[in-house]
């Protein structure tokens, strides 16, 4: 026990001092019935410090792990709470919200490579599947660059090519068959005829095997495609995302909120109520990503197993959550609104993805 100033002994629970240090009101208690502030050392330590901030801003005390424990094991319970107004036990669900996205922009900033995610798109442009479908897109859409196809004399040769996109682009692949070895016909090398430029400019090259493939880089292609803007495109929106990921998260909780008064405007509710709900649901969702992006830098599973185990653990809560809170005897209701609600949500998601995407065109080609 502590030695107070008057050298009486402080009791458990008791401020160390008469009237708050704040506002100059008698204490009755460890909080100020006035001002609300605790009636603590004005001089702490060091970690004293540091764990009250971490208390304050990232949820640092016990009910975290109580309110964690009913967030993923009884979905709808801590809304239902709130709405009762017994929320003091609770973590506050914003607060919540904030955490998790904290944790996970930390751990994803440090242990992903940004530069890798912004060199992807390049890989799929020069995949040997893609590339082709890509290139032949873009000759037959430029108008100059088409009619010199259409002009050109036609060769007979052996082309390395999915039967798919030879066969989305018939006015410049002409196929006569598909080429065929130990008896079984191959469907990505054929026997076709294409126009002589794509020959004479270096867009088809001929290996080894006498067998014509599209080139990885050509500066015909490369120019129509603009692939300069394409890749500064893509970066940019990676850079976007991965800045603003908590705001942009946020954001969905009140239009997810909106989304679920839509469905219930004849139930005579505060918007709180609503807003609450889509909070708890989103922090299990960040709970989720979480836990699905450590599971990924540990064990590395298969990315679609992954997928799956979100997209069902997620559906799975939502309609749990929403029996709970909104319709607690009936399950078809429930899986109707859940799904409802999840296509309202979806669309919200892709909405800010469109318009990310917009604004990184905007702000390469401003």
């Amino acid at each position: 026990m502590k030695e107070m100033s008057t050298g009486n002994l402080q009791k458990e629970g008791e401020a160390p001092y008469k009237s708050c240090l704040n506002c100059g009101t008698d204490l009755r208690g460890m909080y100020c019935h006035k001002c609300g502030q605790q009636a603590s050392s004005p001089t702490p330590k060091v970690s004293e410090f540091i764990l009250e901030y971490l208390n304050n801003a990232y949820i640092w005390d016990t009910k975290f792990f109580l309110t964690i424990w009913h967030l993923v094991r009884r979905p709808g319970f801590l809304t239902n709470e709130f709405n009762a107004g017994k929320f003091v036990a609770y973590e506050n669900p914003l607060k919540l919200n904030m955490f998790f996205l904290f944790v996970f922009v930390t751990i994803f900033l440090l242990f992903s490579d940004i530069q890798k995610a912004g060199d992807s798109l390049d890989n799929i442009v020069r995949n040997e599947l893609v590339r082709p479908h890509l290139s032949l897109n873009a000759l037959s859409l430029d108008e100059v660059y088409s009619a010199k196809l259409k002009s050109s004399e036609r060769d007979t040769v052996q082309l390395s090519i999915m039967l798919a996109s030879a066969n989305d682009f018939p006015e410049l692949i002409g196929i006569i068959r598909p080429l065929t070895q130990n008896g079984e016909e191959q469907l990505d090398t054929l026997l076709a005829t294409v126009p002589r430029v794509l020959i004479e400019d270096g867009i088809l090259v001929r290996n080894a095997a006498d067998v014509y493939s599209f080139a990885d880089k050509n500066a015909v292609v490369d120019k129509l495609l603009n692939m300069d803007i394409i890749l500064s495109m893509w970066r940019k929106m990676i850079d976007i995302l991965v800045q603003y990921f908590p705001m942009l998260f946020l954001l969905t909780s009140p239009l997810l909120a909106f989304a679920v008064k839509l469905l219930h405007l004849r139930r005579k509710a505060p918007s709180l109520s609503f807003f609450i709900f889509a909070l708890h649901y989103t922090a299990f969702i960040e709970l989720m990503l979480l836990l699905i992006y450590l599971l990924y830098l540990t064990v590395n599973p298969s990315i679609d197993v992954l997928e799956w185990i979100m997209i069902l653990s997620s559906c799975l809560y939502l309609t749990m959550a929403v029996k709970q809170v909104y319709e607690p005897k009936s399950w078809i209701k429930s899986i109707a609104k859940a799904f409802m609600i999840s296509v309202t949500y979806l669309m919200i998601c892709f909405s800010i993805f469109v318009a990310i995407f917009f604004t990184a065109i905007f702000l390469v080609l401003a």
